[in-house]
């Protein structure tokens, strides 16, 4: 059981970081579409679980992210330089809470 949620977990933190770092080249349109996407439904679980752990600190952190990058109502920063950054900087916050 535990081998499975680890794998689980391992999706979660994996994928965003994949997506976001594919994201820095140039891409079309729904490529970033399908990032929020995933960027989003990564930091709602990432976000659910710090609630659980009432770690308000990441539930925030996370939670922000999670609207960042919603795809419902989409943030525009308009200059992909801004994006690159805050890019790296999601994908380190995914990759220092993994676990």
């Amino acid at each position: 059981m535990k081998d499975i949620s680890n794998k689980q977990n391992k999706v979660f933190w994996l994928t965003p970081i994949i997506v976001l770092a594919i994201g820095i080249l140039p891409m079309p349109i729904g490529y970033y579409t399908l990032s929020r996407l995933v960027v989003c439904a990564a930091a709602l679980y990432f976000a659910h679980n710090f609630y659980k752990k009432k770690d308000n600190t990441n539930l925030w952190i996370f939670g922000f992210i999670a609207v960042l990058y919603n795809p419902i109502i989409p943030v525009y920063l308009y200059e992909k330089a801004i994006w690159t950054v805050v890019n790296l900087i999601t994908i380190f916050l995914f990759y220092k809470n993994k676990n």
